[in-house]
């Protein structure tokens, strides 16, 4: 009986070994990670039409002696300026590392310059493992996303309502908008005259360090400078081309806008038609002492007609 006990008690020791040791190796495990550098925010390429893109790439690594399929979802705002476009599923080979490519593109323009650059989307894929058509088990990476910041200042002159005569000023509005994603200012700004030495601008130093924050689509948040244009009274007329200029802080970038001014002036027939009006005075004033003869025939009149009595009297 003692015997019967060992040889079962045995039995039972030799099944158990490969049972545990069976439980101790397990299959060898798969993971994914990420090949691009996503230890900070990962920033997208953008254009200065606000075209955007960019690149992810992650691996996904199996160490098992058996074919991995792998079910991708991809998680992320939506309503933010980026479009993720990579595979649904992924089929990886035994004891090899598969890389996965994501493409990043933007949304619309007015969506993509509204995201301010001091934000991020985050971005999280989810990898299931699909056998039979049942998941058996997941991993998943995450990662932030943001675009840079892009500076445009863009200033836009209005032509004055008023004539500009020489001698004389009128006043004229410039516009600056902030086509960018992040606030902005105006370092300074410069007049730029071509034809007309004796016209000038003045007014630029209101511009200096004023700070322009971002201009939405519908134009709000522009600032306006009011300006004055002033031509000599030696000024001729003439058609002036005047350019200002304005240099951002952001990117160190100088923008400019132009319009054409008419500098209105006397004409020569002006001047002409003021001597003729000298001389019609001179001639008038000539005609009144050239009256004078007139008071001497009332003067021999009265000559006459007292010597006339005098003659009637001594007659009579």
């Amino acid at each position: 009986m003692r015997k019967v006990l060992l040889f079962i008690l045995a039995f039972l020791m030799t099944t158990c070994v490969p049972f545990v040791s069976g439980q101790d190796l397990g299959p060898p495990s798969w993971e994914m990670g990420w090949e691009t550098d996503m230890d900070s925010t990962y920033l997208v390429e953008l254009e200065d039409d606000w075209d955007l893109s960019g690149e992810l790439v992650f691996f996904i690594n199996n160490d098992r002696s058996n074919e991995l399929n792998v079910d991708l979802t991809y998680d992320y705002d939506e309503d933010g300026p980026f479009i993720f476009d990579g595979p649904d599923s992924v089929s990886v080979s035994g004891s090899t590392n598969e890389s996965v490519t994501i493409t990043i593109t933007g949304a619309d323009a007015e969506t993509v310059r509204a995201f301010a650059p001091n934000g991020s989307i985050q971005l999280t894929i989810k990898g299931e493992e699909i056998v039979g058509g049942t998941p058996v088990g997941e991993n998943e990476i995450e990662g932030d996303i943001s675009t840079p910041r892009l500076y445009k200042l863009v200033p836009e002159v209005q032509l004055p309502s008023d004539t500009l005569f020489s001698g004389s000023w009128v006043e004229f509005t410039l516009m600056v908008s902030n086509l960018g994603n992040n606030n902005d200012a105006i370092v300074s700004a410069d007049a730029t005259i071509r034809s007309c030495p004796h016209l000038s601008v003045t007014g630029l130093e209101s511009l200096e360090n004023v700070v322009v924050g971002v201009t939405d689509k519908d134009g709000n948040g522009k600032k306006s400078f009011t300006l004055r244009l002033e031509a000599t009274s030696s000024h001729q007329e003439r058609t002036c081309e005047v350019s200002i200029s304005v240099l951002s802080e952001g990117d160190e970038m100088t923008r400019s806008s132009t319009m054409n001014v008419n500098v209105v002036a006397p004409s020569a027939d002006d001047s002409t038609v003021s001597d003729n009006d000298q001389d019609d005075d001179s001639e008038t004033t000539s005609t009144g002492s050239e009256s004078m003869p007139s008071f001497s025939l009332i003067e021999i009149f009265f000559v006459i007609l007292l010597t006339t009595a005098f003659v009637a009297r001594r007659h009579s």
